[in-house]
């Protein structure tokens, strides 16, 4: 039984020569520019695609998925740290938030334990009965737990936001770095 080579012609999708191929060829290489060349058959069709194009859009796209899951990391990592940000954040009177700072659990102990000692002070020498100068003891305990917390939670908030904004430079860096070739 004798297999019968059936021929196709083409043109080089590169410089337009006419090509002679097997009718199941699927690569080839033009014999008058030297372009590698994919063969594409659709429908009664036969036609070549430089195989170089073929590969640059490849890796454009594959460019452009890397940036959309970069870009995607970053908003999630947005979204992350504006959820934990919110944990951090210290209630005012007026039921605004704020950042904790070192300073202002500083400034609260210190009005606190003025504001204890006062009261003792007062109420000692008014002549007020034993127990009531020592409310003044509360006062100063809750002025120094509440600065305690307010130093942990701006220590806190300092390293939470430090370790974001030194993810979310990684990942822009990353995003801005030009595609690195594999030796």
């Amino acid at each position: 039984m004798t297999e019968s080579t059936e021929i196709v012609s083409v043109r080089c999708n590169h410089c337009g020569a006419p090509l002679q191929i097997a009718a199941n060829a699927r690569f080839l290489t033009c014999t008058y520019c030297g372009s590698q060349l994919e063969v594409h058959r659709s429908g009664g069709a036969v036609y070549t695609e430089v195989l170089q194009d073929i590969d640059a859009r490849t890796q454009r796209i594959e460019h452009d998925v890397a940036d959309i899951k970069r870009q995607n990391a970053i908003e999630q990592l947005d979204r992350q740290w504006a959820i934990q940000r919110q944990s951090f954040l210290v209630r005012n009177k007026d039921g605004s938030t704020d950042v904790p700072t070192v300073a202002g659990g500083i400034v609260g102990a210190v009005i606190a334990v003025v504001a204890g000692i006062a009261w003792i002070i007062f109420t000692a020498s008014a002549g007020a009965p034993g127990f009531v100068p020592l409310f003044g003891l509360l006062f100063i305990g809750g002025g120094l737990f509440s600065a305690i917390s307010t130093l942990g939670k701006a220590s806190g908030y300092s390293s939470a936001e430090s370790q974001y904004q030194v993810q979310r430079a990684q990942l822009l860096r990353e995003m801005n770095e030009p595609e690195k070739k594999d030796a």
